[in-house]
């Protein structure tokens, strides 16, 4: 029997970032859309021509993915997603602030949106910059739940489930490559803040 992966409560972003306004800025913008399509559209066109060793990975992993989902029956065309990026679709400095609350160097950071009647099943966030990052130091990856609870906002993230966490609440990921699940089923759009990072010495 396995032992239990239990991601570690790590802080709160209370009196140091106003997730408010932040939600109040994306919520009319537009991200970046997701589905198991374009994502797949977007690897493979920037991977097929390329046989170096990372590229092999690359290409592999997401072929894994796509066929846990395809052999478990799920309706491809329920899987979907927006991605909102600092700098782009709302301020750097939260960025900033956070790297600072975990003392991290910022990586890959965003804002996850699901959508009612949408999920994102069971995976692993595939890194093609990952070697790279990894020669910087060790990679560490957290979510902030940066929104009020709300009904059917669920995620999943290794053994345990997240439901009603308070705003503000930061979860330190056992690794990076932690598998991790959404799904929305309620009424109000799903948001996530996703921080990976190389840790500060």
């Amino acid at each position: 029997m396995r032992n239990l992966i239990v991601p570690k409560r790590l802080t709160s972003t209370k009196d140091i970032i106003d997730w408010n306004s932040v939600l109040m800025s994306i919520k009319p913008k537009t991200g970046d859309f997701n589905t198991p399509g374009t994502v797949v559209e977007r690897s493979s066109g920037e991977l097929d021509n390329k046989t170096d060793p990372t590229s092999v990975k690359l290409k592999e992993s997401y072929n894994n993915i796509m066929d846990t989902w395809t052999n478990a029956n799920y309706d491809l065309k329920h899987i979907q997603w927006y991605d909102y990026y600092p700098g782009h679709h709302f301020s750097v400095d939260i960025q900033t602030k956070f790297s600072d609350l975990v003392k991290a160097e910022p990586k890959r950071v965003f804002v996850s949106e699901v959508w009612p009647g949408r999920c994102v099943p069971y995976h692993w966030d595939v890194e093609d910059k990952e070697d790279e990052w990894l020669k910087e130091g060790r990679l560490v990856r957290y979510v902030c739940f940066m929104d009020k609870p709300k009904f059917g906002h669920v995620l999943i993230l290794e053994d345990q489930c997240f439901y009603n966490i308070a705003q503000h609440e930061v979860y330190q990921w056992d690794s990076y490559k932690s598998y991790h699940a959404g799904t929305n089923c309620g009424s109000e759009p799903y948001y996530l803040f996703h921080f990976l990072g190389v840790e500060k010495c």
